[in-house]
């Protein structure tokens, strides 16, 4: 919940509200500890697609987060906050662009950005976000993320959990019984 949130709205953004879940988690690594260290779930998105989200604090020696879409016209790859791989079997005009950031993005490569290390953990994301609720409460306008998108990713989170615990598939909407 804590380690992959972020990931997680990401990935429902991207790809579309998910269908089903299914999933598996452990405590494999770390001793006193309540919550597992390691996760794993399936999803099966409504459009279609099927996705993997792998989310543990058990692996050595802590790995930026990363996002891969692959289809049968490209694939792209997101790691921390930067595209790394973008390639599509027909070129857009706006790709030469991307590609000059991609070069950006490959001088950061092996920054930790805190999955080695906390100390490196950015909070530019959060003071963006808090800017643009702030931006919204002034304006009287919507922030770009509310609490109903919010709400998406804590609802697939709840499903994995639920899914780990029972060994069964979960649809969403997912409603908890245990609330």
């Amino acid at each position: 919940m804590n380690q992959a949130i972020h990931n997680v709205d990401l990935l429902q953004w991207l790809m579309g509200d998910v269908d089903t879940i299914t999933a598996h988690t452990a405590l494999l690594v770390h001793e006193r500890i309540e919550v597992e260290d390691t996760a794993v779930a399936i999803l099966k998105f409504k459009n279609g697609a099927l996705g993997v989200i792998e989310a543990a604090t058990s692996t050595f020696p802590g790995l930026l987060k990363r996002i891969e879409i692959h289809g049968e016209r490209g694939s792209a790859r997101i790691e921390q906050d930067d595209i790394t791989f973008w390639k599509f079997t027909e070129d857009n005009p706006r790709d030469a662009l991307l590609r000059e950031a991609l070069e950006i993005s490959r001088s950061h490569a092996g920054i930790s950005a805190g999955a080695s290390d906390p100390r490196d953990i950015t909070h530019e994301g959060h003071r963006l976000q808090l800017a643009d609720f702030l931006h919204a409460i002034d304006s009287g306008g919507q922030p770009f993320v509310d609490g109903r998108q919010g709400r998406k990713a804590v609802e697939i989170i709840r499903a994995i959990y639920h899914s780990a615990k029972t060994g069964q598939a979960v649809k969403l909407p997912f409603a908890d019984p245990g609330l």
